[in-house]
């Protein structure tokens, strides 16, 4: 993943200090060492006190993003751009810019990560807010239901998001706890979201590599990683015809060892775990319906696409998870098995 820019992008009234925890953390992570980091930073304030300075609209902030992109990380061959409240607004924003100019900047982007995004708008001392701030245009795109940031999000929701071919990949995370941007407006209309431990503050501040808020985005780096190494050629990687496959009994006995890990009936946590395997096995996942039902289905995908390694990568996400657990070890070797002789 050689020439592979992690572009972090700060919210309102925010910098490039908000991310130093992040960037830490993948500067000493050995499993990240072909990704590098990059932050992008623009104007945010409440008021322009200068006579000849503004406040910049999502519109200018979103195409200096672009500007930053296409000049000064014009020789790395792929992106990834991380965002944390209104730098999601900007993202989404950037992203709809692109696609209105034809889309062929989209080409080097492949994942798009935000945290605590209001795309729903944040109502927090929203009166006031009006009374103090009204002049300022990064405040008014940030209330509820504003027209341009819907535009924005519909854009990117039909033309990426649910495209037959996504160019990219876009998750969504919101904070258990944060009461400036709720969970409900985090995660909005994305279907690739979940929920993790924090508030709007802490959610970008992870203390060690164990943070939930690293974890995701760990894994999701690592996902990336295994999508770009496979085999030239195109598509999606066939699933490897079964050999000798496990028998019921032994899926059977993995599927309740499974559901002995804390969390894993509910179906958010799941969602969490499958976020981190490969994208080709993601798409072939069965969802809903009893938690047991569902695992039978997803032990079974996890054997067809062996080849990719996709018990691991459960393991390695159980591991981040809920690290510690008894049932674990033994839980990580029954997947590990179900792997190809070919994985590490």
């Amino acid at each position: 993943m050689a020439g592979t820019a992690v572009v972090f992008v700060h919210g309102f009234l925010s910098s490039a200090r908000v991310w130093s925890n992040f960037r830490g953390l993948i500067r000493r992570d050995e499993a990240l060492g072909a990704f590098e980091t990059h932050a992008f930073t623009y104007a945010t304030s409440l008021f322009s006190v200068h006579p000849l300075r503004q406040v910049p609209t999502f519109d200018e902030v979103a195409d200096s993003l672009r500007t930053f992109l296409r000049h000064d990380l014009a020789d790395r061959a792929r992106l990834v751009l991380v965002s944390h409240s209104q730098g999601g607004l900007v993202v989404q924003r950037a992203l709809a810019r692109m696609l209105a100019d034809g889309g062929d900047e989209l080409a080097r982007i492949r994942l798009v990560v935000m945290y605590a995004c209001p795309s729903a708008g944040s109502d927090l001392g929203l009166p006031a807010r009006r009374l103090l701030v009204r002049n300022n245009p990064q405040e008014r795109e940030l209330r509820p239901l504003n027209a341009a940031v819907l535009d924005a999000q519909r854009v990117v929701l039909h033309r990426i998001v649910h495209a037959p071919e996504p160019p990219l990949r876009v998750l969504t995370f919101a904070g258990e706890s944060d009461g400036v941007v709720p969970p409900a407006s985090a995660r909005s209309v994305f279907p690739d979201a979940g929920v993790i431990p924090g508030d709007h503050s802490s959610i970008v501040q992870p203390e060690s590599p164990g943070h939930r808020s690293y974890v995701v985005l760990r894994q999701a780096l690592l996902a990336l990683a295994a999508s770009e190494d496979r085999p030239a050629g195109g598509g999606v990687p066939a699933p490897r015809a079964p050999a000798d496959p496990p028998t019921p009994q032994e899926y059977g006995e993995l599927v309740d060892l499974l559901l002995a890990v804390p969390g894993m009936a509910d179906p958010t946590f799941r969602a969490q775990v499958y976020a981190q395997l490969p994208p080709p096995v993601q798409a072939q996942l069965p969802r809903g319906g009893p938690a047991r039902l569902e695992l039978i289905g997803v032990t079974g995908t996890l054997w067809a696409y062996r080849h990719l390694c996709p018990g691991r990568a459960f393991g390695e996400a159980l591991a981040l998870l809920v690290p510690g657990h008894p049932v674990l070890a033994d839980v990580q070797g029954r997947l590990a098995a179900l792997d190809g002789p070919g994985c590490p």
